[in-house]
């Protein structure tokens, strides 16, 4: 596709893209260009201003600026693609002023911040959703629509495995300098955890978190959640790439698959394995892409969100959970390290007020290059 083809011809809303890093300009920019009239309904943030004009250059965007407070003309929505501890701050800014919100996951930091940002949607009458593409896989739907029909049984035992060497080009590098954005679980986990409620669609409990952490930032971590009677094995990382993939143990069969094959899984039913498609094989951008376009529709009255903000919201209630109750795993080479009680007390997270920094992107770990 050609940098100026256009693929639709409905005109683009006006909308804030905030922060100008890798996920904007994999995910987002690359759609909005395809809309008649993007140019200039479309004004890039980012607190660096060289960041900002270079990308819309990249682009085609004229419209630019350095802060998402005073933004150059009023915007119908806002696309926030900044880091973590920004996303809940800039979405209810621009839903108290009256715009819809499509945000990076994960959507917060915290349960109140989540559920706040779900209340401003409601009282503004906005729409707010959230970046969780993997509910758009094909394999993922059957997943669910055979969980749904029962035809397998009770559920006994969930396992997902759910990592890779960190390989998301980061323009600002927080995922490693600043603890009060946690680590692999709330970035990966807000992809998985929120997919495994949306399958199983029950309330969990936390029964046992482990992370490598020493008081700083998450690589490893394993949570084991418990859905009534059925157990759900986590695991995630960032240092090498694990098994990604997830089984699903019923009574009567068991559902097999890739975390990263959108279109195929396995059923077993009655000890008959069936290699089951679900749908065409895409890359990961084009349900970013359609999730994207999705809001953009709803924004213009075209179709109605596939989901919604607080259809997510539960995933990171379990994720703030399993960080309030992570230990960490027996590491018997550190037990007569001096510097490990040094840097344990240096790396606690502190509890202030996020900056009103607003440029860069969130980042994402290689195997799926998910949006930020």
């Amino acid at each position: 596709m050609s940098k100026n083809e256009r693929t639709t011809h409905f005109r683009c809303p006006t909308i804030a893209v905030v922060g100008c890093g890798a996920a904007a300009r994999e995910f987002c920019l690359p759609l909005l260009r395809r809309y008649p009239g993007s140019e200039t309904a479309v004004v890039l943030v980012d607190h660096s201003q060289q960041q900002a004009d270079s990308v819309g250059r990249e682009f085609g965007f004229t419209q630019t600026c350095t802060d998402y407070r005073c933004l150059p003309f009023a915007v119908d929505a806002a696309v926030v693609m900044t880091p973590h501890n920004l996303h809940a701050e800039q979405a209810t800014h621009f839903l108290r002023s009256g715009c819809h919100v499509f945000v990076e996951k994960p959507m917060a930091m915290s349960p109140p911040q989540s559920e706040e940002l779900v209340a401003s949607a409601a009282s503004c009458g906005r729409i707010l959703m959230v970046n969780n593409y993997r509910r758009l896989f094909p394999s993922y739907q059957r997943v669910r629509q055979v969980i749904q029909s029962g035809t397998l049984g009770k559920i006994d035992r969930v396992s997902i495995r759910d990592g890779t060497e960190f390989g998301w080009n980061s323009a600002s590098s927080f995922y490693f300098r600043d603890p009060s954005v946690r680590g692999v679980l709330l970035d990966r986990g807000a992809h998985t955890i929120d997919v495994i409620n949306w399958w199983l669609g029950k309330s969990p409990r936390v029964a046992k978190a482990e992370w490598d952490a020493h008081g700083g930032i998450d690589a490893r971590m394993d949570v084991l959640l418990n859905y009534e009677q059925t157990e759900v094995s986590t695991r995630f990382g960032r240092f090498y790439r694990l098994a990604n993939d997830y089984r699903i143990e019923c009574e009567d069969g068991m559902i097999k698959g890739r975390l990263f094959d959108f279109s195929r899984l396995s059923i077993t039913r009655h000890g008959v394995t069936e290699t089951v498609v679900a749908g065409p094989a895409r890359s990961h951008t084009d349900y970013a892409w359609q999730l994207l376009a999705n809001f953009i529709d709803a924004v213009s009255g075209r179709a109605e969100p596939l989901f919604l903000a607080a259809d997510v919201a539960p995933s990171i209630r379990v994720i703030d959970e399993a960080y309030q109750l992570a230990t960490r795993f027996n590491m018997p080479w550190y037990d007569d390290d001096p510097n490990i009680a040094m840097l344990t007390r240096r790396h606690q997270p502190q509890h202030t007020s996020p900056s009103h920094r607003d440029g860069n992107d969130e980042g994402k770990d290689g195997s799926e290059g998910s949006a930020r």
